[in-house]
């Protein structure tokens, strides 16, 4: 049995990065079930933070708002053409796209959830982040506030008393934000969604299935056998 482990390297508001997590799922799911003794290889998820800071105004306003100072250097064809490649992605992998509803100055305290969660089994942790993403990208809700955020924990199954913990102080805030750093300074730029795959292999993008199950077979075929 090998052990796969992935950081993955995303912020919460990037729509790539929903779509990413999809595809990865996807993946994982292909190899365990195509690969020669996959089913009993064990995937090890580690959410990373990354700032993508799109408000810079200090409160929630609507994202429409923030897509026009964003892209004002975007031709309407541009913005338009941009648009269709996310909802067509989106829609392959079960994703329906709306582009209303509000952000605040920054996703901090949603990444704080998730490294919170770490304590927890890794499918609470793992359905934590799939319904922060689902809450911004889908039902057009707020997820810098604090109220949205403990509604999401009590719906991935963190007991109300520790949510309450979560929401009354900063626990974590400072790891989040030194990890933050960290990862964008092993990023270098290229942006998010990026992957790090045994910490040795790395991948950008919402890749394909087929680009993930690349390094896993290599991952898994490299792995020094037990004699």
């Amino acid at each position: 049995m090998a052990v796969i482990e992935i950081d993955v390297v995303s912020d919460l508001v990037c729509a790539w990065c929903y779509i990413g997590k999809r595809k990865l799922e996807g993946a994982i799911a292909l190899y365990q079930k195509v690969y020669p003794g996959g089913k009993h290889d064990t995937f090890k998820i580690n959410w990373r933070p990354y700032y993508l800071g799109y408000n810079k105004f200090g409160c929630s306003i609507e994202k429409s708002e923030l897509a026009k100072i964003k892209l004002a250097d975007w031709s309407e064809e541009k913005k338009v053409a941009g648009t269709r490649r996310v909802e067509q992605a989106g829609r392959a992998v079960g994703i329906h796209f709306k582009h209303g509803g509000k952000i605040g100055p920054h996703t901090r305290d949603a990444h704080r959830f998730v490294y919170l969660s770490r304590s927890h089994p890794p499918q609470v942790t793992n359905t934590l982040v799939e319904k922060i993403f689902e809450a911004y990208h889908e039902l057009e809700k707020d997820i810098s506030s604090l109220d949205v955020l403990c509604e999401i924990a009590l719906e991935a199954g963190v007991e109300k008393a520790e949510v309450d913990e979560w929401l009354n102080s900063d626990a974590a805030a400072d790891s989040v934000d030194e990890e933050a750093k960290l990862f964008r300074e092993k990023v270098a730029g290229s942006g998010v969604p990026s992957y790090f795959i045994q910490d040795i292999h790395r991948l950008e993008g919402a890749q394909d299935a087929s680009d993930f199950m690349e390094i896993f077979v290599k991952v898994k075929e490299d792995k020094p056998k037990v004699t």
